[in-house]
């Protein structure tokens, strides 16, 4: 929210099958723009896939600056600079193959986030979604074929 600088991350996790590993948000204090939020989700995102997952992840995001930033140099001197530098870090203990979707694939990421914005709260479930997102999760799957 630009007038309050309020702003939230949704995360979750699926393994192939589209069963949900865990799910997150996460409330953001002091967020400049919508591309700090989402630098934010997808840095604490791979932090956390990194824990529970070994497998290759594929982070899925409707900001096609914030999926660049995370192998180019284009925000590597920006006020995000630190936000890209950690997400660079986390390149280097996994595959992690950026894809960019349409909003309207990534509903559950964006209600989750909702949610937490507007409840002011931060937490992480394991192995299940929230009752929040209950009804978006198996309409919200988006499959990709890795090679």
């Amino acid at each position: 929210m630009q007038e309050d600088g309020s702003a939230a991350a949704g995360m979750i996790l699926r393994n192939h099958e589209g069963s949900v590993i865990f799910a997150a948000y996460r409330c953001i204090f002091n967020c400049n723009d919508a591309l700090e939020a989402e630098l934010h989700a997808i840095m604490q995102g791979m932090a956390l896939a990194l824990q529970h997952s070994s497998l290759p992840i594929v982070v899925q995001s409707d900001s096609s600056t914030a999926l660049a930033a995370m192998t180019g140099d284009s925000l590597s001197r920006s006020a995000y600079g630190h936000l890209v530098l950690e997400i660079k870090r986390h390149l280097q203990d996994r595959e992690f193959v950026p894809s960019k979707i349409k909003r309207e694939q990534n509903r559950v990421a964006h209600r989750l986030a909702l949610y937490s914005r507007t409840e002011s709260t931060t937490a992480v479930w394991l192995g299940r979604s929230p009752p929040c997102i209950e009804e978006l999760v198996p309409l919200d799957c988006n499959p990709m074929i890795m090679e």
